[in-house]
């Protein structure tokens, strides 16, 4: 039986924003369809306009309607299975602070290291991408240091899916980090979730040129 979810996601390789919903969604144990779009081919734009007004992916199609937006989608999860978010208050009100962040901000690791799940380089980086990224690893050290648990509110959370593709930038362009934020990112992308998307990320042929330039 057909399930009533679908996810609409962009490329494995490249598209953090799809993987993110779509680990949420996964640990959720919900069961949903995938549809993949091709980005930057022609036509793509035409179809993800389709799904929603900003014409972007990920988009969750639930029966006749649509949620656009990793967060809204991981969101609508959190409300089947609550805990996707931490159980303690505090922490949960925590946690929607840091994924907020990454929702809104640290546009240059964004930018200047765009997540590509097949790419392994140690060029330089911009200062302001090494200045996001120590950012970062400030904030995951200070969480991982409240408790004794591999994940930023000690069990995997909605928290942890948002910062997965960073964590594969780090990996991917090597960008500076500690010792426990190295950790961190061990336990992230050794997850078996984890691994089945980069299992397809690594089988997909579709290359986005432009992305695959960034910082040779």
């Amino acid at each position: 039986m057909k399930s009533p979810l679908t996810l609409y996601i962009g490329n494995y390789n490249y598209s953090s924003w799809s993987l993110r919903p779509w680990l949420v969604l996964t640990k959720a144990e919900l069961p949903f369809n995938i549809e993949v779009i091709d980005l930057d081919i022609p036509g793509y734009k035409n179809k993800l306009l389709e799904l929603s007004d900003a014409g972007t992916v990920p988009v969750l199609q639930v029966g006749e309607d649509k949620i656009p937006d990793s967060l809204a989608i991981s969101e609508f999860a959190a409300k089947a299975v609550p805990n996707l978010w931490p159980k303690n208050a505090e922490d949960k009100q925590l946690a929607r602070q840091v994924v907020e962040k990454m929702h809104t901000g640290f546009e240059a690791i964004r930018r200047e290291a765009p997540m590509n799940l097949r790419r392994r380089t140690s060029l330089p980086m911009p200062q302001d991408c090494l200045d996001d990224a120590a950012e970062i690893d400030a904030m995951w050290c200070d969480l991982l240091g409240r408790h004794d648990g591999p994940f930023l509110f000690n069990d995997w959370s909605i928290a942890d899916a948002f910062y997965a593709p960073v964590a594969t930038r780090f990996a991917s362009y090597d960008l500076p980090r500690s010792v426990r934020a190295d950790t961190y990112i061990s336990e992230i992308m050794s997850d078996p979730d984890f691994q089945d998307w980069e299992m397809m990320a690594f089988a997909e042929e579709h290359v986005l040129p432009e992305t695959d330039a960034v910082n040779r």
